[in-house]
């Protein structure tokens, strides 16, 4: 008998994930994270989610690889007319995910500078392992950002 072997992958270490809820457009708080956190978030291709009945559901999507801390941050909507990206957590507009690890006083600061943006109404680190599904969304998201041609690399 074949012994079954199962790939359990831990993005928890890997990813830091700050919710964000706001009255702002993309693009405006894009703007603002960029201005408060030194950031230079640009938009790239939509993430694209299959709906319930089907149908694509587009997702707005900003991207920045810091080459000096080596990390990538990538601002997510969560919102859609027809659903949520994350329904578990419907109450968010906007993820912030950073991938590679942090320190915990680093993180800390983002989400203070990030409170102080007018129009934010909260903003938070999420527990990965609270998130459903959240392994799946997040290899989507590396497979969008290899398969992206508009990514720029900006020290």
């Amino acid at each position: 008998m074949a012994k079954k072997l199962t790939l359990k992958l831990d993005f928890s270490s890997e990813y830091t994930l700050i919710v964000i809820s706001c009255h702002l457009k993309d693009y405006r708080l894009t703007f603002f994270l960029n201005n408060k956190l030194h950031l230079h978030l640009s938009r790239i291709d939509d993430f694209i989610q299959e709906g319930h009945d089907k149908t694509d559901l587009n997702y707005s999507v900003y991207f920045y690889q810091c080459l000096e801390t080596q990390s990538n941050f990538c601002l997510i909507s969560n919102h859609h007319s027809d659903g949520k990206l994350i329904p578990t957590i419907g109450t968010i507009d906007y993820f912030l995910l950073i991938e590679n690890e942090i320190p915990n006083g680093r993180k800390k600061e983002l989400i203070k500078e990030i409170k102080t943006i007018p129009n934010v109404l909260t903003a938070y680190e999420l527990d990965l392992a609270k998130v459903k599904n959240i392994h799946h969304l997040l290899a989507e998201l590396e497979l969008q950002f290899i398969e992206n041609k508009n990514i720029k690399k900006t020290p």
